[in-house]
């Protein structure tokens, strides 16, 4: 096996050790009983079809600890982008702050950049670390789009 194919079979197995069932609860069926390399490679290559694909990788031990999408949109209101994003974290780094670190410093490269006029993300209404998450980093609750199965929370950026 060459280098390339070794490091898209170590990328699948840290999907599967991420994806639990507990991590995966409240998201879409294709996003649950992720348990083979066949299965988590097909879930990378939709990932990556459709959003901007990051990791999130603990600065510690340099694991692969979560990820990020993006999705970007042009503002019906300017020229700069709506970014609609989505994060999930493995069980093992729960309740430790790094959702907070991670979407405050999307927050902070987003203003910084400057092409951005908005951020979103829509939340399984039971999940409160999360949805305390987005608030706790200026996202307010927003009316349009929630529904019972899921809460959008919205941070507008300075223009």
């Amino acid at each position: 096996m060459d280098k390339a194919e070794s490091d898209k079979v170590d990328f699948a197995k840290k999907v599967i050790r991420i994806l639990t069932p507990a991590v995966t609860e409240s998201l879409p069926d294709g996003w649950q009983g992720i348990d083979t390399l066949a299965q988590a490679n097909d879930w990378i290559n939709d990932r990556v079809q459709e959003s901007v694909f990051l990791t999130v990788q603990s600065l510690a031990s340099q694991d692969v600890i979560g990820f990020l999408f993006l999705h970007e949109s042009p503002s019906a209101a300017s020229s700069k982008l709506e970014l609609k994003i989505g994060y999930l974290l493995a069980e093992s780094v729960w309740g430790k702050g790094l959702g907070s670190e991670l979407i405050g410093g999307l927050v902070n490269w987003c203003e910084a950049d400057g092409d951005v006029a908005s951020i979103a993300g829509g939340v399984d209404p039971e999940n409160k670390a999360s949805i305390q998450v987005l608030e706790k980093n200026g996202f307010q609750r927003s009316s349009e789009g929630s529904s019972k199965q899921v809460v959008f929370l919205e941070r507008k950026l300075s223009t």
